[in-house]
C-alpha cells in the first residue's frame, strides 16, 4: 500500500473515532508498526493529528490566530465518506439555486459530485463539468445535455484538466458555476491542493454569470498550496452548521454571501 493511501486511512479513521490505536492502525493497513509510526509522524508535521502513547488523537483545537498547516489531498474515495452527511446537505440547499433551461459548469470535488446527484428532477438542463464522477451520474439523467470536459486525467480524483479542458471552457459560458475547494484561507480566499485544476476553476468563474462554492467546514481547518480567487469573488458560499461562530463572524465582517444548513 502506498504512502498516500495509508494516510488518507489514518485521517479516514480519526473521522469517525476520537482516537485510534497503532495496533489498530496496522490491522487496518497491513502494514509494519515502524510504518505506521513513521506516517504518524509525518501527519503530526502536517498538524492533522496528535501522537499519544500507542496511537493517535485529533489534534487539539490550535488558537484560531494561528495559520493552519498545508495538508495533502486525500484520493477521491477516501475523501467522499469525509463529512457525507454534512455533504449531502449543502448538496441539497444548492438545488434550490437552479432553474429550468440554465447552463452549468461544475467544477471537480466530492460536495459538486453529491450536487450532481440531485439533479434529476428539474429540465431540461445543460450541464459541462471535468469530473468523471459526476458526468457518470448525471449521464444516467434523461434532463441533462451533458458535455463531458476531456483532458489530461487527474489520477485517484477523477478530474480532467489541462490544455484540452481550458480550451472548451473558453468557448462556452454558463449561467452559474458550482465549484469545489480544498481549503478556505479568510486573508487569502478559496483554495486548491493541485495546480491542473487552478485554471480550470478559475475559468469556469470567468466564463459564468454566477458562482457558487460548495465546501464543508472541515476546508476552513486547513491551508492549501494555490489560490482561486478571494472570498468575495464569488457570489455565494454554502457550507455545514458545524461551521465554527468565530469563522462565521468572520465571512459576515469581511462581506462575504454564506450559507449555512
Amino acid at each position: 500500500m502506498l504512502k498516500e493511501q495509508r494516510c488518507a486511512i489514518i485521517l479516514s479513521t480519526l473521522e469517525q473515532k476520537t482516537s485510534v490505536t497503532i495496533d489498530e492502525l496496522v490491522a487496518l493497513t497491513q502494514s509494519s508498526r515502524a510504518t505506521i509510526h513513521r506516517d504518524i509522524e509525518t501527519l503530526a508535521s502536517r498538524h492533522v493529528l496528535q501522537k499519544v502513547r500507542g496511537g493517535v488523537i485529533r489534534p487539539e483545537a490550535a488558537p484560531e490566530s494561528a495559520a493552519a498547516a498545508p495538508v495533502y489531498e486525500p484520493p477521491f474515495l477516501v475523501r467522499h465518506d469525509m463529512y457525507l452527511e454534512e455533504k449531502q446537505r449543502i448538496a441539497a440547499a444548492a438545488h434550490q439555486y437552479v432553474k429550468s433551461n440554465e447552463t452549468l459548469f461544475l467544477g471537480g470535488g466530492t460536495t459538486v459530485y453529491e450536487f450532481a446527484k440531485t439533479l434529476h428532477d428539474i429540465k431540461p438542463l445543460y450541464i459541462a463539468t471535468n469530473d468523471l464522477q459526476s458526468a457518470f451520474t448525471l449521464a444516467g439523467f434523461s434532463n441533462v445535455d451533458l458535455n463531458v470536459l476531456g483532458g489530461s486525467l487527474r489520477q485517484s480524483h477523477y478530474s480532467l484538466n489541462g490544455y484540452f479542458t481550458e480550451q472548451m471552457i473558453s468557448q462556452m459560458h454558463a449561467d452559474t458555476a458550482f465549484i469545489g475547494i480544498d481549503a478556505v484561507d479568510l486573508s487569502i480566499g478559496y483554495m486548491n491542493f493541485s495546480t491542473s485544476e487552478i485554471r480550470t476553476n478559475k475559468l469556469m468563474i470567468e466564463r459564468s454569470h454566477k458562482t457558487i462554492i460548495l465546501c464543508d467546514h472541515s476546508k476552513f481547518e486547513s491551508v492549501a498550496f494555490v489560490n482561486i480567487c478571494k472570498l468575495t469573488d464569488v457570489d455565494l458560499l454554502i457550507t455545514g452548521k458545524e461551521l465554527k461562530d468565530s469563522y462565521a463572524e468572520q465571512l459576515e465582517q469581511l462581506g462575504v454571501n454564506f450559507l449555512q444548513v
